[in-house]
């Protein structure tokens, strides 16, 4: 489905008479791990209208990371979580859920930020160097080792410390505890804006091939309602397309959602919409090689399924 299709359908969709009752709209929970500007596009969706004109009443649960986002999954708290490409290993633990989309590509999402008056000047100056992660296993924890693999200096290359939240990160650099922190781009570039820290380097073109979010669905919700999962994936969609066609909306709804300033969700947007959201939401079959390499290499999994064990494109053919 092209994108100028995809437009006139959400056109055709918020045509559509949006007063619906009460009890037509479908209540579903959705985690997100962390903060990045393209998951503020769960609280687009509903400013737009869109999830209602779907028939949903749509609630955002910001985590501080990937684990407990698959733990709302696994308790049954949340219908739909929003992880990592290197998420992928959690349904082969046992999780249940299923990963039904690939939301973004390379991570133009991450940035890591150090000190403003730090001495690191270059990647090499990382080595030995202690790293903020939101949790271990997680997509943070991932591209501070993806430095230290690409650099050759082996898995103890970076040291990885899990504090949960960016702000949490933040104040443990600012103590001296930690070197740097991997965080979403939004919060990097408020944070450099406010002279807390500075951005250092983006993840996006170390990492071309590579899918940074992707959207999981509980078992039970793909095994009992699968209408209600197509009309999850298709909002979404719309939406993409809608932020896409209205920049200045997705910034004032992303820096409000994020609480952080509106030029730095404009910076966030020309690297996170602009450069790495999916239009369609189909595996890459490049991108899955580097995240099942990565689970084993990281030590995720000792041994990775075949890339199509990995996920469910039923609910994006098509597009």
């Amino acid at each position: 489905m092209t994108i100028r299709f995809r437009t006139l359908a959400l056109m055709a969709a918020l045509a559509a008479p949006l007063a619906l009752p009460a009890a037509a709209q479908e209540k579903l929970r959705v985690g997100k791990s962390g903060g990045p500007m393209i998951l503020t596009l769960v609280e687009l969706g509903t400013e737009a209208g869109i999830w209602r004109a779907q028939g949903l009443d749509i609630e955002g649960i910001m985590f501080g990371g990937e684990a407990p986002t698959m733990q709302g999954l696994a308790s049954g708290s949340t219908d739909f979580g929003f992880g990592s490409g290197p998420g992928l290993a959690y349904p082969v633990k046992g999780v249940p859920a299923t990963a039904i989309a690939a939301v973004t590509g390379a991570p133009y999402n991450l940035v890591l930020n150090v000190a403003t008056n730090s001495s690191i000047t270059s990647l090499d100056d990382l080595r030995g160097k202690t790293i903020g992660v939101t949790s271990s296993g997680s997509l943070t924890d991932w591209m501070a080792h993806e430095i230290a693999r690409q650099k050759g200096w082996g898995p103890e290359g970076i040291k990885t410390f899990p504090s949960g939240s960016s702000r949490t990160s933040l104040a443990a650099m600012k103590a001296g505890d930690i070197d740097g922190v991997v965080m979403g781009a939004a919060t990097g570039y408020d944070s450099q804006l406010n002279g807390a820290s500075k951005v250092f380097t983006s993840f996006g073109d170390m990492v071309p091939a590579f899918h940074s979010n992707v959207l999981f669905a509980r078992n039970k919700l793909i095994a009992e309602r699968p209408d209600i999962v197509q009309k999850f994936v298709d909002g979404w969609f719309m939406t993409v397309a809608f932020a896409r066609a209205n920049p200045e909306i997705v910034i004032r709804v992303g820096a409000k959602t994020l609480g952080i300033g509106e030029p730095a969700a404009r910076m966030a947007y020309d690297a996170e919409i602009t450069r790495m959201l999916r239009d369609n939401g189909r595996f890459d079959p490049d991108a899955m090689e580097t995240i099942r390499r990565t689970l084993v290499e990281i030590g995720t999994l000792e041994k990775v399924p075949p890339a199509a064990e990995l996920y469910d494109e039923r609910f994006v053919k098509g597009r």
